[in-house]
């Protein structure tokens, strides 16, 4: 166990422990948070960056609990309760497959979670040889999960240790959708994509239990897997729903270019790999081509490729000029990204702190209206967008 400066916030502080070990109990030290970036104007606000935690081994979630009290995911295997000065590894977490691009993943608080007490989480399982993408829930008990269940698992498990997805969001009709991603799957693999036939490559849409909706498109057909909502996606790390209209957007890794933001709609295929706008790590040629008959286009693409991960729309109110723009991390180009939308389109892109915090692996918007940033390193942080006048 290694001791961590906490900066205090609400409910906030840091915490991580220094290994893939199970994780264990750990509190820490307090101390005044820290302004990292006196003032920064972009086109819309002005403000300013505070870093809140420390020392975050590869975060790569965050959600509030009602209280206030803050979940952290860090990859290795973690989820830690931020609850005042002090922050905890919870006790009976799921075993992970914490190797290359695998381990804990996503976290989202129930939107009903007043009533049942329901937190949702996706992370890598391996079994055997193989492994995949799974989404589980569970309930809390002071420092500790209870009630842990497994809610869906990525069909089929395979062997690559990469590209898992992973993010959750709930729709406004009481369901939930999840990301899972490709696996590095393309053609004369394993798996034959794009098809539904298979949750690899695909975004799967449940019942809050886990059951399947009876709307969802392949529901008593042949042609693909019941949960299976949308598929041909590649690795999508990035998932909101849209504030007023309600629509699942989307934002997925290309290959050595060609991320793509999509408008995720049911029964869609989105191409992957028989339509990417990027091309091969060793030599740049083409995968695929950039259309193709019943394949839908993305709504924007990016090349060279910023490597998204993490999103969200903004819905606060301490910064009314970016109300319900959609904001984007990036890893590879270490930014955030805000889009404006005009129904089906983007209108507006702006990069903000370029090169100032690092590899940015989600955006939240935070219930007491600031913007939040969780980075990916070894000793990653938590921060907070404040507006400055």
């Amino acid at each position: 166990m290694r001791f961590l400066v906490v900066f205090l916030s609400l409910a906030l502080s840091a915490c991580t422990l220094g290994s893939d070990a199970s994780p264990e109990a750990s509190t820490t030290t307090t101390a005044d948070e820290e302004i990292v970036l006196e003032r920064v104007e972009s086109e819309e606000e002005t403000f300013r960056v505070v870093q809140l935690m420390d020392d975050i081994e590869h975060g790569w979630a965050v959600d509030w609990l009602p209280d206030g009290r803050l979940l952290i995911t860090e990859r290795p295997g973690r989820i830690l309760l931020v609850d005042g000065g002090t922050a905890t590894a919870l006790d009976n977490v799921p075993e992970v497959w914490a190797q290359n691009q695998g381990g804990m993943l996503d976290i989202r608080v129930a939107p009903n979670y007043e009533e049942n007490g329901w937190i949702y989480m996706s992370y890598s399982l391996k079994e055997g040889d193989t492994g995949g993408t799974v989404l589980a829930r569970a309930q809390l008990d002071g420092t500790s999960l209870t009630n842990v269940e497994e809610v869906y698992r990525q069909t089929p498990f395979l062997s690559p240790d990469y590209h898992f997805g992973s993010r959750i969001a709930f729709l406004n009709d009481g369901t939930l959708a999840v990301s899972m991603g490709e696996r590095g799957q393309r053609r004369e693999q394993t798996v034959d994509i794009p098809t539904p036939t298979a949750s690899v490559g695909a975004t799967v849409r449940l019942n809050m239990d886990g059951t399947v909706p009876e709307d969802n498109p392949f529901v008593e057909s042949d042609e693909g897997l019941d949960a299976v909502y949308s598929y041909g996606h590649r690795n999508q790390q990035g998932m909101a729903i849209h504030p007023e209209t309600g629509a699942i957007w989307q934002h997925e890794h290309g290959p050595h270019g060609g991320d793509e933001l999509n408008l995720v709609e049911a029964g869609a295929n989105y191409g992957w790999p028989d339509v990417s706008y990027g091309d091969t790590y060793s030599d740049q040629t083409p995968i695929g081509g950039t259309e193709a008959e019943g394949v839908t286009n993305p709504v924007e693409y990016w090349d060279p490729s910023p490597a998204l991960s993490g999103m969200t729309f903004y819905t606060g109110d301490k910064f009314p000029n970016w109300q319900n723009h959609l904001f984007m991390g990036a890893l590879a180009r270490q930014k955030v990204m805000r889009l404006t939308l005009d129904g089906q389109n983007v209108t507006h892109q702006e990069e903000l702190l370029s090169g100032e915090l690092g590899r940015i692996r989600d955006v939240a918007t935070g219930p007491d209206g600031y913007l939040y940033l969780l980075t990916d390193a070894p000793e990653g942080g938590l921060y907070r967008l404040e507006p400055v006048e």
